[in-house]
């Protein structure tokens, strides 16, 4: 996703994976706007699980104890219900238009919402029947992430905005925008997007960290590095084409389980905010 970003992502990503002390959030010089220097988030990996490899995560979301994930790519775009623990794909449902690509998913009631990448497409399915929308919506720009607060959906559209919008799920109408910001200024690719615990959860594209994003404001209160705490699965599983990186965090609000991926990693990671 976003190959257009590609060369300058590949260098910020292994700078994020780097020891350069230079690069920690903890360690930022305040450029004077006001924010507060984000809190840095510490993480422990409770568990690692089986995930599918043609799986280029977009979204990713636990219903009823199940994984349902959206993936990307034109031509390779689907929604999937899997089990967690076993990774098994109980059900799959591609994306016919082969010009569509796919991004975000997020479930409210009884429908998922699916964002589409260029093609300013929004579809709204029946959770009981995923293989066709039951409704479209037209979006203004390009869809990344998306989650929801319970009554709202919020979506993130990436570069160059940074912006998060605050939508009616009835008729897709925008109740207000935020623009996410740091202590450093405005922060861009805003990718998956997941609300937990009053909360936004963000992958920022490109990156190994993950942003805790204050929803009423846009301001990052929180930053967690995963470069730290998956060190052994990036050593085992060098990142041999750029798009193959962390995205996708998906929270059971029932467990209070935490689950991160990335686009075609062979694991999905349980973890626990300490």
């Amino acid at each position: 996703m976003k190959k257009i970003f590609a060369l300058v992502s590949l260098v910020y990503l292994f700078s994020c994976n780097s020891n350069d002390s230079e690069t920690k959030p903890d360690e930022s010089v305040s450029t004077g706007n006001g924010l507060a220097l984000p809190k840095v988030l510490q993480a422990s990996v409770m568990a690692a699980y089986p995930h599918d490899t043609s799986a280029f995560t977009e979204g990713l979301f636990v219903h009823n104890g199940k994984l349902y994930e959206g993936t990307g790519e034109k031509k390779e775009s689907f929604i999937q219900i899997t089990d967690i623990k076993t990774g098994k794909v109980e059900k799959k449902y591609p994306i016919k238009d082969s010009t569509i690509f796919g991004e975000g998913i997020s479930i409210i009631g009884d429908k998922l919402y699916q964002l589409t990448y260029q093609n300013h497409i929004v579809y709204v399915y029946n959770l009981n029947d995923l293989s066709k929308p039951v409704q479209t919506f037209t979006w203004q720009s390009e869809g990344w992430g998306i989650t929801n607060n319970g009554t709202e959906l919020i979506i993130s559209d990436g570069k160059p905005s940074g912006n998060l919008y605050f939508v009616n799920p009835a008729d897709f109408k925008i109740k207000r925008i935020v623009q996410v910001a740091d202590n450093l200024g405005p922060v861009d690719s805003i990718n998956e997007l997941e609300y937990i615990n009053g909360s936004i959860y963000a992958n920022v594209w490109g990156t190994t960290y993950i942003l805790q994003i204050d929803p009423s404001n846009g301001h990052v209160i929180g930053k967690l590095e995963t470069a730290s705490i998956l060190s052994s699965f990036y050593a085992s599983y060098p990142i041999k084409e750029l798009d193959n990186v962390l995205n996708g965090i998906a929270y059971d609000s029932t467990t209070q389980k935490i689950y991160i991926t990335g686009k075609r990693w062979p694991k999905l990671f349980e973890l626990k905010l300490n």
